[in-house]
């Protein structure tokens, strides 16, 4: 049992740190980066704290490097699905938002909930998550570029060097994407996740390595609502009395590299996996939802099929899919 709660509230530039010690609650900000967890391990020591459970939320990328420095460091660290914080804040009724009190709520629910220490990824998967960053980076940079190039540009050089760092960038995706390829054959383990997600009809090797690489496994996410909520793809309602009822939306509240990557694997298996199909056929024969939010709902649905034939190591089975009790829209 840890004498002292750490909560951190991780963004991309900055952790906000909050522990109560002493009787006294404390909070620093350090920089998201190597020289800011060297800094936050200095000020941690500083506490003379003498058993600590650092607690922080899932979010990816932004957390894996924290995550490991303090693993490294010799803390016990635990990371726990952002929907559980959020659920827990609307619990004691919270209505405002900052990094501070995030910091709090986080470091509140560990010592209240203390949940299981944190096993750090293996060197494989460290590896894949890295690419994948790069890749996201490569794919972000040749939209930018191909929307640049069809923009009608009028100066033949200008359209002569777009040209240049569009097949520039498209030739860094092959070889990035070869990268990764070679990084999952060459794990057993990633391997043989690999081979499950392809079981999925929709799921294809892109795909496939995006999931590996950004959803977080069993150990963090519990369900498939959990893993909805964790890429944004649950239902946002905002209503109020009988002045406001906007129509249902997303919360697009996570994982934006997985969200996007689900949109053409759900189009496909909206026509080939018997699963999605049929949710897409259900939802389109009830008339409430319009055809963008089917589509939202198809990659729900192939997400939670991911996650499904992840935990339990199975491979896709449609009869048995779609013997489940149906996904709500």
């Amino acid at each position: 049992m840890a004498d002292v709660v750490v909560g951190i509230d991780v963004s991309k530039n900055k952790l906000d740190v909050n522990l109560c010690g002493g009787g006294r609650e404390k909070v620093k900000a350090f920089d998201n980066s190597s020289a800011g967890w060297r800094h936050l391990d200095s000020w941690l020591r500083d506490q003379k704290l003498r058993c600590a459970l650092i607690c922080l939320e899932a979010t990816g990328r932004y957390s894996l490097g924290v995550a490991l420095a303090l693993h490294e460091a010799g803390y016990v660290v635990s990371i726990v699905n952002p929907a559980q914080i959020r659920d827990f804040a609307r619990s004691k009724l919270g209505r405002n938002k900052t990094d501070d009190i995030d910091a709090a709520l986080i470091r509140e629910y560990g010592e209240k909930f203390s949940p299981r220490p944190w096993t750090p990824p293996t060197p494989a998967m460290r590896r894949l998550r890295e690419l994948q960053t790069v890749r996201a980076g490569i794919v972000a940079s040749l939209t930018e570029w191909k929307n640049r190039d069809g923009s009608g540009l009028e100066d033949q050089a200008a359209r002569v060097l777009t040209g240049e760092m569009v097949r520039h960038l498209a030739t860094q995706l092959e070889a990035v994407d070869k990268v990764i390829a070679e990084t999952i054959e060459g794990d057993n383990e990633l391997r043989a996740k690999r081979d499950l997600l392809l079981t999925i009809n929709g799921v294809g090797d892109i795909l496939a390595s995006i999931v590996l690489a950004e959803l977080p496994g069993p150990e963090i996410l519990r369900s498939g609502s959990e893993v909805a909520a964790y890429a944004g793809l649950n239902p946002a309602q905002h209503r109020s009395g009988s002045s406001i009822n906007r129509p249902t939306r997303i919360s697009r509240i996570g994982d934006a590299v997985l969200r996007a990557a689900l949109y053409m694997p759900a189009l496909t298996a909206m026509r080939f996996n018997p699963a999605v199909k049929a949710l897409a056929m259900r939802l389109r024969a009830q008339g409430r939802l319009a055809p963008k939010q089917i589509v939202v709902a198809a990659m729900r649905k192939l997400l939670v099929l991911c996650f499904g034939v992840l935990k339990s190591g199975m491979p896709f089975i449609a009869q048995v899919a779609m013997s489940e009790a149906p996904s709500k829209p």
